[in-house]
Formats: C-alpha cells, sequence, structure tokens
C-alpha cells in the first residue's frame, strides 16, 4: 500500500529569490498550508543551505545577482546530496528558450511570474507527490533487492546445511556433526552417558566388485533401515559416506549393552526372510564417554573407528 503524502508540517521547502517581497509573499503562501520555509536571496546561501539540510523542495528565481538560478540548479544536480531534491523555477522570463534551458539542466516545473497563490500550491503540491512516489519506488526496489539477497542466502544455506544423505534418507556427515555436537554439549552439561557407535558393512567391495554398484546400493539403503529400525527416533543415525555409518545415543549406564543383541536380532531376521544375493553382515566399534570426561566427539568417532577395524581383522582372521 502506498504511504500517504507527508503532511506540510512534515515538508520542509526552501525558497530562493533575490527579491525580498517576493519571498516573503512566497514564504506566506506556503506557510498558510503548514509547510516548513527556509528562505534564501542569493544562490551560494541557498546551496549551503540546500546541502546542510536538504529539503523536500526548492522554489529557484533565476535572475539573481553574482549567481543566477541555472547556475544553482547545475551545483545542486552535480551534487549526490541535493540532485534529488525537486526544483521548480519561477521566474519572470516567459520565452521558451527560457523555459528549455530550465529543464535541460533538471528543473521539474517552472511558474511564470506573476504567479498565482492557487497554481503555486497546486504544482507544489503535485511535485511532492511526484518525489514521494518516485521515494516509495526506491524503497520498493530496495526492499525487492532485499528479499531475493535473502532468498538466494536462504537458497545457499539450504544448500550448505543440507543435512540428509540422497541414496539412505539418513543424516549425512554434515548433519550428523551438527546435530550430534549439539547434543554432546548436552549429555556433557547434563551428566549423561553417551554412546558412540561405528558401523561398516562386511563385504561392500565384493557385493560392488562382482553383482555391481546398484547391488551394492541396495545393500547400503537396507543397512541404513536395519539401523533405523534399531535406534530411536531421539538417536542420530548417519551415513558418513561409502559403507560407514556412525550413531550418537544419548544413554543411561544400564543401557549401554543392549544395542548389539538388537541389531544382531533385525539382522539375522532380514538375512532369513530376504532371498537376496547377499547377507547383511557389519562390524562395529562402540565407545561411550564416562561422567565429566573431558573428551571430544572427533575422539569418540576416532575410538569407535578403531574398535570397529580390530573387530573386522578378528572376523577375517576367523575366516580363514
Amino acid at each position: 500500500m502506498p504511504h500517504l503524502l507527508k503532511s506540510p508540517s512534515e515538508t520542509n521547502i526552501l525558497v530562493v529569490d533575490d527579491t525580498p517581497d517576493n519571498l516573503r509573499l512566497l514564504a506566506k503562501i506556503l506557510e498558510s498550508q503548514g509547510y516548513i520555509i527556509r528562505k534564501s536571496l542569493k544562490g551560494r546561501m541557498a546551496l549551503q543551505a540546500a546541502a546542510r539540510h536538504p529539503p523536500d523542495l526548492i522554489l529557484l528565481d533565476i535572475n539573481m545577482p553574482d549567481m543566477n538560478g541555472y547556475e544553482v540548479c547545475q551545483q545542486l544536480k552535480a551534487s549526490k546530496t541535493t540532485d534529488q531534491i525537486p526544483i521548480i523555477f519561477i521566474s519572470a522570463l516567459d520565452q521558451i528558450n527560457d523555459k528549455l534551458q530550465a529543464f535541460e539542466l533538471g528543473g521539474q516545473d517552472y511558474i511564470t511570474k506573476p504567479f498565482q497563490e492557487l497554481e503555486v500550491l497546486m504544482r507544489v503540491k503535485n511535485q511532492l507527490l511526484i518525489k514521494q512516489q518516485y521515494q516509495e519506488l526506491i524503497e520498493q526496489n530496495q526492499r525487492l533487492e532485499h528479499e531475493i539477497k535473502e532468498r538466494l542466502k536462504a537458497e545457499a544455506d539450504v544448500r550448505e546445511l543440507s543435512i540428509t544423505d540422497e541414496l539412505t534418507g539418513l543424516y549425512n556427515r554434515r548433519g550428523f556433526f551438527w546435530l550430534a555436537n549439539q547434543q554432546f554439549k548436552i549429555a556433557q552439561r547434563t551428566q549423561i552417558f553417551c554412546c558412540l557407535l561405528f558401523v561398516d558393512i562386511d563385504g561392500l567391495k565384493q557385493i560392488n566388485d562382482s553383482l555391481g554398484h546398484e547391488i551394492g546400493d541396495r545393500m547400503i539403503v537396507d543397512t541404513a533401515q536395519l539401523l533405523k529400525q534399531t535406534f530411536r527416533d531421539s538417536d542420530i543415525v548417519a551415513r558418513l559416506g561409502g559403507d560407514e555409518f556412525v550413531i550418537f545415543v544419548p544413554i543411561w549406564p544400564k543401557n549401554t549393552d543392549e544395542f548389539y543383541p538388537r541389531l544382531q536380532a533385525n539382522i539375522n531376521r532380514f538375512n532369513q526372510e530376504h532371498n537376496y544375493l547377499y547377507q547383511i553382515s557389519i562390524s562395529v566399534g562402540m565407545t561411550q564417554s564416562a561422567l565429566n570426561e573431558n573428551v571430544s566427539l572427533e575422539t569418540l568417532i576416532q575410538e569407535a573407528d578403531r574398535l570397529m577395524f580390530e573387530q573386522k581383522r578378528l572376523k577375517r582372521l576367523l575366516d580363514r
């Protein structure tokens, strides 16, 4: 919705005329409508006044000593501080060339002396309205540019903070660290044990090499679903990449050992119920933080990864 026109009491008009009688008459006409009027008898004084406190509108005489209205207008339009101020020329010069020069230099309107009170008021009001509409257009464009920038930034943030793995629907590496770091700090602050499991699929490379990556991807998805079924919604289950998964679980001490049997039971049930080209097998390493233990999430992951690798190495030895 457009804003209402500024009230006269909020509108500042600078009147420039070297004839005191004209200056007083114009000021009286405009002040009768409530406008705030500033007066100047000379062009240089007008330039200083406009630069110091830019008015909403300037009424400018042309024939003035030391600096005429054309020169004043030219300097006003050359300054970034005053170039957007609308200028109405008021002059006894009535030739078409005089008016053309006024408009070419940047004047918005031209009133010929002797002027009529109603005409002055109408033209002043018209220029103030045009200026406000122009200002609203600038503000609208600025808001639009801001909204576009915000939307582009939000879209970039969504891409940057995309937290789900495209293949499995689990959290990806970024999502895991973003969420798990928050939960890890809460667990340390509230002195709750937390547990971290590092999971690696056994034999995925052989599946990819012998049956193709499409079957390998199906094995990854099935494993992800088994992990999701085993753990609670409050646990953070993520795929770090390839055949590696990690799970962050805030736990109570009595629940520490319940993950293995539940996870293995789900895997066994899956292998019995699905006549696939493969049997799912995983190696798991688990660590947990003790109360008041000064460890980082990265440290827990490294330790769980090491324990998972030890379990995988032991399996290979037993298979020989």
